[in-house]
């Protein structure tokens, strides 16, 4: 468990060289995808590997200088990297435009061309309005046209079917190792949770899946032992990796991350691709009905109601909600969850971070709850 476990964190610490020998050896174009809405099943269905773009913990050396400074740590660390050449050996960089922040982020950089050809990737955020889903599958297509142009080839839907079933295979083996997370908590930590999802969105998925199976099987044949631990739910970075010092102070601190709401984590992987449907449509329609987050709005699909749900399901004793500073969706939100995990009876408890480290203040904010947990 452990050697595949150094092959993913491999891979996370150091992917954009990793990624540029990958495409000098196999010959094959690379492709950076924007968190948090781009259907990398289109970018392998096109014979490119698409990879998401999760920043660094470097310091802001130029971005700043083309954007505000209170631009969230995603937009303005991902842009800093660009200036900086890190991505030069992509060939494409698709913008998906979930806030206005990587709206506005995406203007500066076609404008100062860091890196690769450029394309802003159109979506609604209205998941309720009458044009919704005319006006995604128009976004869909612009994105197929544009990736049928660099592959220099039709993107036909045997192509499409292929990776949508290789997907869902990748999902369906992430749920079952979250689902060993429950009843394992102590042989899985929560930093290497975060280090295999983040290496399925940073390799090709055939290799991930082979390594992940392997993780899995291993794990399956550990025996379960109980501890008395508190059981938590995490919520938020939905456009970022988890801080490591973080997950580590709670598990430290006697605490045990059972399930979450991240997207490096259950919202990367969450909802499968109906494979019964034509495969631009159940594209179009996995959009529609995933789960819901704060950058889109429906009457129907509550982002507050999912994660109390989510809590309640897994028998979670506590939630943890990350507010990443800047992040203005999230927090016009926050009042909604923290309202009704309250009405619930749900404990929980918010902390804010703009991702330079955790404070004394947040170790012992952390330490005073989990104390109330168990008290």
């Amino acid at each position: 468990m452990q050697k595949i476990l150094h092959q993913f964190a491999s891979i996370v610490e150091n992917p954009y060289v990793h990624l540029a020998e990958w495409k000098k050896k196999t010959g094959k174009k690379v492709v950076g995808c924007t968190p948090m809405y781009v259907p990398e099943e289109i970018i392998d269905a096109a014979g490119m590997l698409p990879v998401v773009l999760l920043g660094g913990n470097e310091d802001i050396l130029q971005a700043d200088k083309h954007n505000h400074p209170y631009f969230c740590h995603s937009t303005r660390s991902n842009f800093d990297m660009g200036l900086q050449g890190r991505f030069d050996f992509m060939d494409l960089l698709v913008f998906s435009d979930c806030c206005y922040t990587w709206d506005a982020v995406s203007d500066s950089w076609s404008l100062n061309e860091p890196s690769g050809s450029h394309h802003h990737f159109l979506v609604p955020t209205n998941m309720d309005g009458v044009n919704a889903r005319k006006y995604l599958s128009h976004g869909f297509d612009r994105l197929k046209s544009a990736l049928e142009r660099l592959a220099g080839r039709d993107i036909d839907d045997e192509s499409l079917q292929k990776s949508i079933s290789l997907y869902n295979i990748h999902r369906k083996l992430l749920h079952r190792l979250y689902e060993l997370r429950k009843t394992k908590p102590q042989h899985l930590r929560a930093w290497d949770v975060a280090t295999i999802v983040a290496a399925g969105m940073l390799m090709p998925k055939e290799e991930h899946c082979r390594l992940l199976s392997q993780f899995i099987d291993r794990l399956e044949a550990i025996p379960s032992s109980p501890n008395d631990k508190s059981r938590l739910i995490m919520s938020g970075y939905f456009c970022d990796i988890p801080e490591k010092d973080l997950l580590d102070l709670l598990e430290d601190a006697g605490a045990e991350v059972i399930d979450d709401d991240l997207y490096v984590g259950k919202r990367y992987f969450s909802t499968p691709v109906d494979e019964s449907l034509s495969p631009m449509n159940a594209l179009v329609e996995r959009y529609l009905t995933d789960i819901p987050c704060p950058t889109k709005y429906s009457a129907k699909n509550n982002w507050a109601m999912y994660v109390s749900t989510l809590a309640e399901t897994a028998n979670a004793e506590g939630v943890i909600i990350v507010a990443m500073k800047w992040c203005h969706h999230q927090n016009m939100m926050l009042p909604d969850l923290t309202c009704l995990l309250s009405e619930k009876g749900i404990a929980h408890l918010v902390i804010e971070t703009d991702y330079t480290g955790i404070t004394g203040q947040v170790r012992t904010r952390i330490e005073a709850f989990l104390e109330m947990l168990r008290g």
